[in-house]
């Protein structure tokens, strides 16, 4: 395995993603936001190869609020709402369209609340990268793949599984052409 999956496999088997209550209690300006999130969810990701290694940009953002998928920013400031559903959208995006993602997030937060339905993404979240991470070490443990939940929380629990298999097997084909897949 080359550096960059290394790495990759380093910050997700030490990782801890914000929870609700330990978002920004102040409310953050456009560039904060970006920043904030960047640094905190960026490390998910194993190559950022575009937007200069950022997984957001502002005209994400913005995107997210003209198709309603996020509440617009109160006097361009974004509170711990706006973060959460930042960071819940940008992940989800990469599995889903927009629009699924919406429907999914509206669902969650009907069923269990907002601070509840962003929790329960965070700790799926990590619970799937690392069991990718065990399944790249050649040393899977399926008990979090066979630990049955709840009906409505399936859906989240497939996508955090989803992401993570997709930032597994992006980095693993384009290693393929290369012939550089190896231990």
């Amino acid at each position: 395995m080359d550096i960059e999956i290394k790495d990759w496999m380093k910050r997700i088997q030490n990782i801890h993603l914000p929870r609700y209550d330990e978002l920004p209690v102040l409310s953050l300006y456009l560039d904060q936001v970006l920043e904030y999130v960047n640094e905190n969810i960026g490390i998910i990701f194993i190559s950022q190869d575009n937007n200069n290694g950022n997984v957001l940009t502002a005209s994400m953002i913005n995107n997210y609020v003209k198709n309603n998928i996020m509440p617009a920013p109160q006097k361009k400031r974004y509170s711990k709402d706006h973060i959460a559903f930042i960071i819940t959208i940008t992940v989800l995006k990469q599995i889903g369209t927009l629009s699924d993602v919406s429907q999914g997030i509206k669902h969650l937060t009907s069923v269990l609340g907002k601070v509840d339905a962003y929790n329960a993404f965070i700790s799926f979240l990590e619970n799937a990268l690392k069991s990718t991470i065990m399944e790249l070490e050649q040393t899977p443990d399926l008990s979090y793949f066979q630990t049955p939940v709840d009906l409505d929380l399936l859906p989240l629990k497939s996508a955090t599984i989803a992401f993570a298999s997709i930032m597994m097997s992006q980095y693993l084909l384009k290693k393929i052409p290369k012939g550089e897949i190896k231990k």
